[in-house]
């Protein structure tokens, strides 16, 4: 009610926004709130605010924050909240705020948590979602944060997370990891990874990102597969796997990412494979299962 009785008080728009993002913090005991404030318009009332305070980094960040809390469920509630959240047109606030407050480095955090949030699942709303993301500008939006943040390991994580979903969906991601690829993404994040080694969360959603850019299994994904190589993205992985060995997701999407990066049968693919080798990816691959049998 305080944010629709005063859209035009940016002091109001930035503690109302900080607020419900406070409100809905909880992520394992705020489906209920989450589903309380969605009916109430919360969604609507923070979209406003951002888009009629474009300039005004508090508000910016606040409302991305809440939006990321508020889609933070991964249940039934959270799915609702999603597409709630981008039938507001949130998913194009987060985007707008972020390119208009690059240096702002809470705004590019929080945006990019939003874009993990609201892009999240595996479901056809889930990729329609990743489709109007990626339409409104979101990978080149993510790339730019991570460039313009290389020493933030917030904006990393945040960073390499947000493309791992927005590249998500594997039967129609094709046109995304292209343009990801395009806007740079491998290099963002082997850059990420290679500044924050000792950061778990950057070295998963590092490569969690990078299996996704590269899971296509047609002349896109060779691509990519051959650009992540490029970028050193075979060494990151490794590096990754061998610094967090009792990191689960670590090795998880490591596994992954090397499968990926190593797929196909051309000799290109056969030189992917030789110089995973060499990086010791062999080793790094059975230190893992060992020591999450």
């Amino acid at each position: 009610a305080a944010m629709r009785a005063h859209p035009q008080s940016a002091s109001v728009q930035w503690s109302g926004g900080s607020a419900l993002a406070n409100l809905c913090g909880d992520f394992e005991a705020g489906a209920p709130r989450e589903q309380r404030a969605a009916g109430a318009g919360a969604f609507e009332a923070v979209v406003a605010g951002m888009r009629t305070h474009p300039q005004h980094a508090g508000v910016q960040e606040a409302g991305c924050e809440a939006l990321a809390n508020m889609c933070s469920g991964d249940d039934a509630v959270g799915a609702a909240c999603e597409q709630r959240a981008v039938r507001s047109g949130a998913i194009e606030a987060a985007v707008a705020a972020m390119c208009a407050h690059l240096q702002e480095e809470g705004v590019q955090e929080w945006g990019c948590t939003a874009l993990t949030e609201m892009c999240s699942g595996s479901d056809d709303a889930a990729a329609a979602r990743e489709e109007r993301a990626a339409d409104a500008g979101a990978l080149e939006a993510v790339v730019a944060a991570m460039r313009a943040h290389p020493q933030s390991a917030s904006v990393q994580w945040s960073g390499g997370s947000a493309l791992a979903n927005l590249c998500g969906d594997f039967e129609a991601g094709a046109p995304r990891e292209q343009r990801a690829a395009g806007a740079g993404a491998f290099e963002a994040v082997v850059a990420g990874m290679r500044t924050h080694p000792q950061h778990a969360g950057v070295q998963e959603a590092g490569c969690e990102a990078l299996a996704n850019m590269c899971s296509g299994d047609d002349a896109v994904g060779a691509a990519c597969e051959q650009r992540a190589v490029r970028s050193g993205a075979i060494e990151a992985a490794v590096a990754a796997m061998c610094a967090h060995l009792q990191e689960e997701g670590v090795q998880e999407w490591g596994c992954t990412a090397l499968t990926e990066m190593c797929s196909g049968s051309d000799d290109a693919a056969a030189a992917r494979e030789e110089r995973a080798a060499d990086a010791g990816a062999l080793e790094a691959v059975v230190a893992a299962m060992r020591a999450h049998p």
